[in-house]
């Protein structure tokens, strides 16, 4: 943008300077709300949850040796992440997956508090957006209520593209440094990464690019995570009702089953509960069948965990059964009663909730 000045009806002149300033200084609003909301999801991580445990005072969501540490977050939403493969490696890998958690934690912080005094404002807003589309990747189809992160993600992502064109404005870190140091206002890499006018064509098809991406983002995530576009309202994966995948079941002559199960549905804030499972034969026979109470007995051998970490998805016996968390993966092991004749075999099991699930069985 070059230096002319521009008349306003009440005969105001404004620079291009002014005119950027102004503009940050209307999206105020949105570069606090937006740092607030990343300083929050950090600062909550780093220095407001420390709970006493055995005495000593932890960080929950840091520790990885407590049941409140912040990685749980990705085992709940693996079932309906986009790189499901991806994020079970990940939480395999306790050791990558920390540093993982403390270098998103931190960038958290950076964004938060970078956008909140308006340092770097351009850039930082940049990071919102790549932290916006992680979100919407790996929780947008999460949420009981209003497609809650779905929202958060949508809402981000526009956000970060306001304070992107708009620069820090006049409240801000980037417009004093600017003001002390005019030499430094005038590099160009200091007006793209921090704040200042920006060419007038560029700025003008930059809104336009950037005000499209937010829109396809919000609505193309919608559409395939929750529908409601150009079809009624539909969940890729619910986050309402839990499912329950069954899988490699196998049958011993001594009447004893195994089988991989997973949660792969369901909310985050409770579990699924099997209370029964029978076996069938090829006529339709029920001729095995396990009760809740057996469930509740069994053995810490009959439930081999995916996951073993204590904040993990697991599955465990319950008072009411076996009950799994969403993400919850493990190969159970149902004692025999019951000599077996070679054949065909179905399991069927049943949740308190009264849903069914079967599966072929084959004699090992």
């Amino acid at each position: 943008m070059n230096a002319s000045k521009v008349s306003s009806p009440g005969n105001a002149t404004y620079t291009p300077q002014t005119l950027f300033g102004l503009a940050g200084l209307m999206a105020l609003g949105v570069r606090l709300v937006q740092g607030w909301i990343f300083w929050g999801g950090a600062s909550r991580r780093l220095i407001y949850d420390f709970k006493s445990i055995h005495g000593h005072l932890y960080a929950v969501k840091m520790d990885p040796n407590v049941a409140g540490y912040v990685a749980n977050k990705l085992a709940h939403a693996m079932p309906g992440s986009l790189f499901p493969g991806m994020i079970e490696w990940v939480i395999m890998h306790g050791s990558f997956l920390h540093v993982m958690v403390w270098f998103w934690t931190l960038v958290e912080l950076v964004v938060g508090v970078g956008l909140i005094f308006g340092v770097a404002t351009r850039f930082l807003s940049l990071l919102s957006v790549g932290l916006s589309i992680s979100l919407m990747l790996i929780f947008g189809w999460m949420g009981s209520t209003c497609v809650d992160e779905w929202t958060m993600a949508a809402a981000g992502f526009a956000m970060g593209t306001v304070t992107m064109m708009t620069g820090g404005g006049a409240w801000s870190i980037d417009q004093w440094l600017a003001s002390r140091s005019p030499a430094l206002a005038d590099r160009g890499w200091f007006r793209w990464l921090f704040s200042g006018p920006l060419p007038a064509e560029t700025t003008r098809r930059g809104s336009i690019v950037l005000g499209l991406l937010s829109i396809l983002f919000t609505v193309g995530f919608y559409q395939f995570l929750h529908g409601a576009v150009f079809s009624p309202l539909h969940a890729r994966v619910n986050f309402h009702h839990y499912s329950l995948s069954v899988s490699a079941a196998q049958a011993r002559n001594d009447g004893s089953v195994r089988f991989s199960a997973y949660v792969n549905a369901g909310p985050d804030t409770g579990k699924l509960y099997l209370i029964s499972a029978q076996l069938s034969n090829a006529q339709g026979q029920i001729v095995e069948q396990w009760k809740g109470k057996q469930f509740s007995a069994l053995s810490g051998t009959s439930i081999v965990n995916r996951f073993t970490q204590p904040w993990t998805s697991q599955f465990k016996p319950t008072a009411y059964g076996i009950g799994g968390v969403t993400g919850a993966k493990a190969v159970i092991t149902l004692p025999g009663q019951a000599t077996l004749a070679a054949g065909h075999y179905t399991l069927r099991l049943a949740d308190i909730d009264g849903k069914h699930w079967t599966a072929p069985v084959t004699m090992q």
